[in-house]
């Protein structure tokens, strides 16, 4: 059996693991939303347009937080971003 010392909180993107869903919705994972970001989508329009995340209607039913994923969406975008900006101003 496998313990974890951080355990998943489906509302906290920084304790979900790259394979882990962030739209249930339509089947779209973690690391497909941050790819989107590294490669330039800054809001949550441009994550929808180019993921597909977002986008769905069964939020309640298959999300664990029984809601739209928009937040965590977000929540990754801003992660993310920071991590980008950081890296970026430590390289200079």
């Amino acid at each position: 059996m496998k313990f974890s010392l951080n355990p998943k909180k489906y509302d906290d993107v920084t304790t979900l693991s790259d394979d882990d869903l962030i739209c249930y919705c339509c089947d779209v994972d973690k690391q497909t939303i941050v790819k989107a970001i590294q490669n330039g989508s800054k809001t949550l329009q441009e994550i929808k347009a180019t993921t597909m995340a977002c986008t769905g209607n069964e939020c309640a039913t298959l999300n664990p937080n029984k809601r739209c994923c928009s937040k965590e969406i977000k929540q990754l975008i801003k992660v993310i971003s920071l991590n980008i900006t950081t890296f970026r101003s430590f390289g200079s």
